[in-house]
């Protein structure tokens, strides 16, 4: 009565209960007489008086419907993971389509900004990369937001210098302040411990995200960042950060809500001002991810204090060292003469690092995949390689991968537009030695090729 491959299986576990007084449980299959699969579940017990079988006790179960739901689950399952990995993939995807043209605007708007220009000129290519920048935080927002809700987010334990990265996220606004013509502060607690342990990225973002935010409702007064102790030992801290304006407010009732995803106080709010409603968000859900909380209080009409409280470790011997947001100033020689293979398939992309290579006295060749790479490096030495990841024909993971099986030391910097942790890994994976975040400004391509030449001449010398 039971399906082939299930006879055996019961066979052998009845065998064994008989001869050892072994008892078992087994899920078999009834043989295919119905267009639906009836499941059977055998449970059987053998019963000995001294060494002799008295009887085997036990029961047969029909289990179908427990056994068909399992599979259903087990099915949707598999179907969940797959869309998830196509979710992941897309985003990935698009995060590249997106941030590639974006990166050409900015770094042809940059070009162009370095040229003498009329008055109006010039405001209009100012015009153009506040815009290119306001789409920019866009998409980041919305990527973070896919990120965070597909549980890819995973903080980092680094050392870090705490009022250094406030004071870098003072100055980085503070252009934006002054062309609104606000009073912008900074208030740091005397007593801020120097080092810190925690995830100096994400730290980053949420300030960012809140201030930029107090600066874009407020048109008139006084914006603030401040910092302080709340508790403090050997071990730890707990601190209280503020973002404080002067500006629309948020009306009582709209307080709560406007943590949730794409909500703003109101639609006027939008029409007026612009945005998703996803960046308060995605700074609830990086507080809370890091054990933290997160309020508003708020008039409207007189303005908002958005204060935060997060508890770090103090700096730990261990522990990787975070890189100083503002990189010291490189040597402006550094790259003169250097010979740059850029592996990069859309075409304003290539012109903007050409022009800007150029700029620095460096000399580039371009390769539009991984094939012609390839190629060029069996004819010529180049002391870099900047490689873009996703290209036809041969994309950056194969090309990286068959330039380090060719035995080849040449340093790899890669232009990826998703810097998550798995794409981290996977670029170190196959060979690259650092990684460049599109879109990128000048100043942190300079400093990228700089640093890696620098640690090729080093080891250089070191061989001789």
């Amino acid at each position: 009565m039971l399906r082939e491959e299930d006879q055996k299986s019961l066979k052998e576990h009845w065998e064994l209960a008989v001869a050892y007084g072994a008892t078992f449980d087994q899920t078999v299959r009834l043989a295919d007489h119905t267009a639906t699969e009836v499941w059977l579940q055998v449970k059987a017990k053998p019963v000995f008086k001294d060494t002799a079988l008295l009887k085997v006790v036990g029961t047969v179960q029909d289990v179908s419907e427990h056994v068909h739901q399992e599979q259903q689950l087990i099915r949707a399952k598999a179907c969940a993971e797959e869309a998830t990995r196509a979710k992941t993939e897309f985003v990935s995807l698009i995060s590249h389509e997106i941030r590639t043209p974006i990166n050409a605007i900015i770094g042809l708007t940059h070009l162009l900004l370095q040229e003498e220009k009329a008055g109006q000129e010039n405001r209009n290519l100012q015009s153009i990369n506040f815009s290119a920048q306001s789409l920019l935080s866009l998409i980041n927002n919305t990527l973070e937001y896919s990120r965070i809700d597909m549980g890819k987010v995973e903080l980092e334990q680094v050392n870090f210098n705490l009022k250094d990265l406030l004071k870098n996220i003072y100055q980085s606004l503070a252009l934006r302040a002054a062309e609104k013509q606000l009073a912008f502060d900074l208030i740091l607690d005397p007593h801020l411990p120097q080092e810190i342990t925690g995830d100096s990225a994400r730290l980053t973002q949420i300030i960012n995200n809140l201030t930029s935010n107090a600066l874009k409702f407020t048109k008139q007064g006084r914006v603030s960042i401040s910092a302080e102790v709340l508790y403090q030992s050997d071990k730890d801290c707990v601190l209280q950060f503020a973002i404080s304006d002067t500006g629309i407010g948020i009306h009582p009732d709209q307080q709560e809500q406007i943590f949730e995803n794409f909500v703003q106080a109101n639609a006027s709010i939008h029409r007026h001002y612009g945005g998703t409603g996803l960046g308060l968000a995605i700074t609830k859900q990086l507080v809370e991810l890091q054990k933290g909380t997160v309020k508003v209080e708020s008039t409207p009409g007189k303005g908002s204090v958005f204060t935060l409280k997060l508890r770090y470790l103090k700096e730990q011997a261990p522990t990787v060292k975070a890189v100083p947001a503002a990189a010291p100033a490189q040597d402006p020689n550094s790259l003169k003469e250097a010979r740059v293979l850029v592996v990069e398939d859309n075409e304003f992309n290539q012109m903007v690092v050409s022009q800007l290579l150029a700029g620095w006295q460096a000399t580039a060749e371009l390769a539009e995949n991984g094939l012609v790479a390839l190629e060029k490096l069996k004819d010529k030495a180049y002391d870099i390689i900047l490689m873009d990841l996703h290209m036809p024909f041969m994309n950056g993971y194969d090309a990286m991968a068959e330039i380090r099986k060719l035995g080849l030391q040449i340093p790899i910097v890669a232009l990826t537009a998703t810097v998550g942790q798995e794409e981290k890994l996977r670029i170190a994976a196959v060979g690259a030695n650092d990684y460049l975040a599109k879109p990128f400004s000048p100043q942190q391509l300079y400093q990228k090729l700089s640093k890696h030449l620098q640690l090729r001449e080093e080891k250089t010398v070191v061989m001789v």
